[in-house]
């Protein structure tokens, strides 16, 4: 005859001990990065102090990264891939899929990607197609990636000029062309 053993006491609260740890170890979310910076930060709106004595702080799935404005902010991915935010720049770390998104908000950042593929990377919410695994971009909120100098302003101001140039060109070739010749004799 086989005999149940009802557990109870001490071993029961261990027990449950055990399987809740065991539950919340298999659920918790995984850091897609870390962040290490020798001046503060911010993560998720929370400031970091760089004297804290962490030496670095994980980064989940929807976090955004503020660089302070004293030094730049590393951002690590489990891959070896590695991005360096500038002061004052800011990012937001997203998966797409079995990939990691970095998407830069503000400012500029330098990468160093394990391979070409390791890491997407965004500007605002226009992709960036590196030619090779390291390198630099930058993106401003006030306008988009890409937009640089050659803007509409810019372009009235270009031909504009060009324009007034063309004209003062005729006007110096008509006034050459229409006069008597000049000579040192008369």
């Amino acid at each position: 005859m086989h005999r149940i053993r009802i557990i109870n006491g001490p071993c029961l609260v261990i027990l449950q001990a055990m399987l809740l740890t065991t539950t919340l170890l298999i659920c918790a979310p995984i850091p897609l990065a870390t962040v290490t910076s020798t001046g503060p930060f911010q993560v998720h709106g929370a400031n970091v102090p760089a004297d804290g004595g962490v030496p670095s702080w994980p980064i989940m799935e929807g976090d955004t990264v503020q660089a302070g404005s004293s030094a730049p902010v590393t951002v690590t991915f489990a891959n070896g891939s590695v991005l360096v935010l500038e002061p004052g720049s800011s990012a937001r770390i997203e998966m797409l899929g079995q990939t990691p998104v970095f998407r830069l908000e503000d400012g500029a950042a330098h990468y160093s990607l394990s391979n070409l593929s390791a890491v997407k990377l965004l500007a605002l919410d226009d992709p960036v197609t590196p030619p090779r695994p390291t390198g630099s971009y930058s993106v401003h909120k006030n306008r988009k990636p890409g937009a640089g100098w050659w803007t509409a302003g810019h372009a009235s101001w270009l031909l504009g000029g060009a324009a007034a140039a063309a004209a003062l060109g005729y006007g110096v070739a008509s006034a050459i062309r229409g006069g008597p010749p000049v000579s040192p004799i008369q």
